[in-house]
C-alpha cells in the first residue's frame, strides 16, 4: 500500500514539472483531474484540531458560475439540514449546450465580420430544476482546511432549442453584392461564400422551441473557506440531460437527445442558523 507520505512527495515532482502542467491544461478532462489531485493533497494533510461544540447550520444557500465541456451557465442550490451530515439539496441551473463540432470561422470575405459557426443549425440552452442531497464527507480538520461533500440531484430538465441567423449577402441580376440581410441559415440556400457573419441574438427568440426532459449530475465539492458562515467552494462532477425529442444542432451531424457533460463550478454563498 502507497503511504499518504509517499504520494504527496509523488505529487510534488509532477505538480512542479512545466511540461507536465502543459498538457495536463489542454483538455478540460486532464484539467479536473489536476485539480482534484491539487485537493486531495491538501485535505490529507490537513492537521486534526480539537473538536468544538458549534450550533448547527440550519440552511445553506449559494449561487454559482460553471465551465463545463460544452458550454457554460450559472446555478442556485439550497440545501436545508436532514442528519449530521446529510442535507436536502434544490437545485436550479441555466446552461448553454454547444456541439463538440462548433468551430468559429470568419465570414467570407472580410475578417471584419462577426465569426459564425459554419454548419450551426439550432442553438440550444438548457434549464434544470431538480432536488438531490449533499453529504459531507470530510469535514475541516482545522481553520483553514478545506471541507469535502458529496452532491447529487436529478430532476427536470427543459432544452430552448432556438434557430440560428445569419447575414448574407444578396446579389443584382449580374450577381454582384449589394447589401446584407438578416436570414434564417438554410444549408440547402446559403453556402459559405454568401455568408457575411452571424446575426444578432435576439434574432430567431420568437421561433423558439421547448423539448422537455430530465437530467442527473453529482459532483465533488470542496469548502475552502476560512468562515464557518460563508461558502467559497469549487465543485467538480458529471452531468447528463437527455430529451424528449432528437435535437439537430449542426447540419453533418446526427439528431441526439443524450447531452453528457464534465463540469467543474464555482460558488459563493452563505450558511444560516
Amino acid at each position: 500500500m502507497i503511504s499518504l507520505t509517499s504520494f504527496s512527495k509523488h505529487f510534488k515532482l509532477i505538480s512542479y514539472n512545466p511540461y507536465f502542467c502543459l498538457t495536463v491544461v489542454k483538455d478540460i478532462r486532464y484539467f479536473i483531474l489536476f485539480i482534484l489531485l491539487t485537493i486531495f493533497s491538501i485535505v490529507f494533510a490537513q492537521i486534526p484540531q480539537e473538536e468544538k461544540k458549534l450550533v448547527r447550520i440550519a440552511k445553506e444557500v449559494w449561487v454559482g458560475a460553471t465551465l463545463h465541456s460544452n458550454g457554460f451557465g450559472f446555478n442556485f442550490n439550497q440545501s436545508k439540514f436532514r442528519t449530521y451530515k446529510i442535507k436536502s439539496l434544490l437545485n436550479v441551473e441555466l446552461l448553454s449546450m454547444k456541439h463538440d463540432k462548433e468551430y468559429k470561422i470568419f465570414g467570407y470575405p472580410d475578417e471584419n465580420a462577426k465569426k459564425y459557426v459554419y454548419g450551426k443549425l439550432n442553438s440550444l440552452y438548457v434549464a434544470r430544476v431538480g432536488f438531490g442531497r449533499k453529504k459531507v464527507i470530510i469535514e475541516k480538520l482545522r481553520e483553514k482546511g478545506l471541507q469535502f461533500a458529496i452532491n447529487w440531484s436529478s430532476g427536470a430538465s427543459f432544452g430552448f432549442v432556438k434557430p440560428v441567423y445569419l447575414e448574407v449577402f444578396k446579389y443584382d441580376l449580374s450577381d454582384n453584392p449589394i447589401g446584407v440581410s438578416l436570414e434564417k441559415y438554410d444549408p440547402d440556400v446559403h453556402s459559405f461564400y454568401d455568408i457575411f457573419g452571424r446575426g444578432r441574438w435576439s434574432a430567431g427568440l420568437p421561433e423558439t422551441s421547448i423539448n422537455p426532459g430530465g437530467y442527473f449530475k453529482a459532483g465533488m465539492e470542496f469548502d475552502y473557506s476560512t468562515e464557518r458562515e460563508i461558502i467559497n467552494s469549487l465543485e467538480i462532477g458529471m452531468a447528463i440531460d437527455v430529451f424528449l425529442l432528437p435535437i439537430k444542432l449542426m447540419v453533418e451531424n446526427n439528431r441526439q437527445n443524450i447531452f453528457p457533460t464534465m463540469y467543474i463550478n464555482f460558488s459563493i454563498g452563505n450558511k444560516f442558523y
